[in-house]
């Protein structure tokens, strides 16, 4: 019971100090954030970056897209500028996995959680315009890397008791368990960050294998769409677009991740041999990017048909697919 207490706790102190990281840096950005999606939003190029430097920002991709979805079904952003930002909160919110891979379960920077923590409380006691602001973020960290030790800590009681060994990433049938796996994971944690650094965690303490946590990492990135499916219920035809454009992106390249598994995973080794990092944990971060930058290239090209074939799922409301709202220019 208690390697399940700090379990659950690891996770609810990551999440926490996601909040507090993502709320902090937000307030010290003041109106930039709102200022970058208004400017820079009108080529596929700077709109994807875009929606990566707001997903940095905001430490959630769930949290970008809402965002954006709130923009569209307002009236303030066209479907058309949203795909760029969606494609690239993807991409931004595979950088807490690195923190993860490279610090989190590597080092013993959770040694400095707590006076972390001690620093962030101390700065928000100024008043200063951006120090309580600053100090939140700082704690985030702090209370994000103090969850990770929980977490690591639980999972090493319960390694006994984890038993993947039925559900192997280097057939169709096991690999299949394991992105469903994923998915109920990020489902039920609601962020697709904590489910990949739990799955790192894991890793790390050997309760799985690479390729199991690969197909689990495939899921997470399915299971992050849930929330932005339901944020659209009763919204705006615009806004149930840009929703559905956040579950293609990531179906049409969770699809073909999982039928090119062996390729990817062979190149991905390569990479890693090639930067000089050895450790598994890196393999499922530089997998997590992958998984992003290939759906990028692959999409952008065709961000325009891309666009037509959302509308022609979801037609207006007599039934016609009307043209997209402003033409995306060519980067």
């Amino acid at each position: 019971m208690t390697s399940v207490m700090n379990v659950i706790g690891g996770i609810s102190f990551f999440l926490l100090g996601m909040m507090l990281m993502a709320e902090g840096l937000k307030a010290a950005s003041g109106d930039a954030l709102r200022n970058l999606m208004d400017r820079f939003t009108n080529r596929p190029i700077s709109s994807i970056m875009t929606g990566t430097i707001v997903t940095n920002i905001t430490q959630s991709s769930t949290a970008t897209s809402i965002m954006t979805i709130g923009f569209v079904n307002a009236g303030l952003m066209t479907f058309a500028q949203s795909i760029g930002i969606i494609f690239g909160a993807n991409l931004g919110s595979t950088s807490t996995a690195w923190l993860v891979a490279f610090l989190g379960v590597k080092f013993s920077i959770s040694q400095l959680a707590l006076p972390m923590v001690a620093l962030g409380v101390i700065l928000m006691l100024f008043s200063a315009t951006r120090l309580p602001y600053i100090g939140k973020a700082v704690a985030g960290f702090g209370v994000l890397f103090f969850g990770i030790q929980l977490l690591q800590h639980g999972m090493e009681d319960l390694n006994g008791y984890l038993n993947f060994a039925a559900f192997s990433g280097s057939d169709l049938f096991g690999r299949l368990i394991l992105v469903i796996i994923g998915i109920v994971l990020t489902i039920i944690m609601q962020s697709s960050t904590a489910a990949v650094a739990t799955i790192i965690t894991m890793l790390s303490i050997g309760s799985i294998g690479l390729e199991q946590a690969i197909a689990l990492v495939i899921g997470a990135n399915i299971g992050t769409t849930a929330t932005a499916v339901l944020a659209v219920i009763g919204a705006s035809i615009q806004a149930k677009r840009t929703a559905a454009a956040h579950v293609m992106f990531n179906l049409i390249t969770a699809f073909i991740v999982f039928w090119l598994f062996p390729v990817i995973i062979a190149l991905i080794h390569a990479f890693n041999r090639f930067m000089g990092w050895h450790h598994p944990e890196a393999v499922v971060a530089v997998f997590h990017t992958f998984f992003s930058v290939l759906g990028i290239l692959l999409l952008t090209p065709f961000i325009g048909q891309f666009a037509r074939m959302i509308i022609k799922m979801l037609p207006d409301k007599n039934g016609k697919a009307a043209a997209v709202e402003e033409p995306l220019e060519e980067s």
